[in-house]
């Protein structure tokens, strides 16, 4: 079932780095590159398939296409709860749980700004994109919130502002496919795959800080 997998797949990837690794202590070395590098080649895999799945469930939604909607859909969300599962590792599962719980957040808050943008035979409902928008931004604080919690070296308002940009470009795909505009969507891209390995680097690179002893 692909609940199982999925979260298979982000645990087996990730507790690769932390197997046998003993607790931290003071004067530990310095984290090894190599697998720091791997640590981020993993959480990229994850982060990336996030805008993938949810790029094509817009795209799939806006042309209509009900089983592709579906499929997206399902493989979004299965995403968005492996992401969070894949700092269990590190944090615990209940730290885990709690992560998956506001990154799915995120992803249903993107279906509400979707549904408010594609409202009116897709000229969209300017209230209902409002509100929807306002619970991303509300997400996105506490999700960072919750990472800074975790880690010191991820600020909050480091945090916050690669999720607000990483929002805003989810508003833009999402107005641009309303519109039909699929040269401006298409431009998107590229900007939303470096924003996206921008923050999955960060909590990588940050994990790593925290961690050392687990990266040798």
């Amino acid at each position: 079932m692909r609940t199982i997998w999925l979260a298979v797949i982000a645990l087996v990837l990730l507790s690769v780095f932390v197997a046998s690794s003993p607790l931290p202590v003071q004067g530990q070395a310095m984290a090894n590159p190599a697998k720091v590098a791997n640590l981020r080649m993993a959480l990229r895999d994850l982060y990336i398939n996030h805008i993938f799945w949810v790029r094509s469930l817009v795209l799939s939604t806006r042309l209509g296409e009900k089983k592709a909607v579906s499929e997206a859909d399902e493989y979004g969300l299965e995403n968005a709860k492996a992401i969070g599962l894949s700092i269990s590792p590190f944090y615990g599962q209940a730290a885990a749980e709690k992560f998956s719980s506001l990154f799915v957040g995120h992803y249903s808050a993107v279906k509400k700004y979707m549904s408010a943008a594609f409202a009116n035979g897709f000229r969209g409902n300017a209230a209902l994109k409002k509100t929807a928008l306002n619970s991303l931004m509300q997400n996105a604080a506490e999700i960072a919130a919750f990472v800074s919690s975790a880690n010191p070296n991820l600020p909050k308002a480091t945090v916050n502002g690669l999720l607000v940009t990483h929002v805003q470009q989810h508003v833009m795909s999402i107005d641009a496919m309303a519109k039909k505009d699929w040269s401006r969507e298409a431009d998107m891209w590229d900007p939303m795959v470096k924003e996206i390995y921008a923050l999955s680097d960060a909590l990588a690179d940050g994990i790593a800080k925290q961690f050392p002893d687990k990266f040798q």
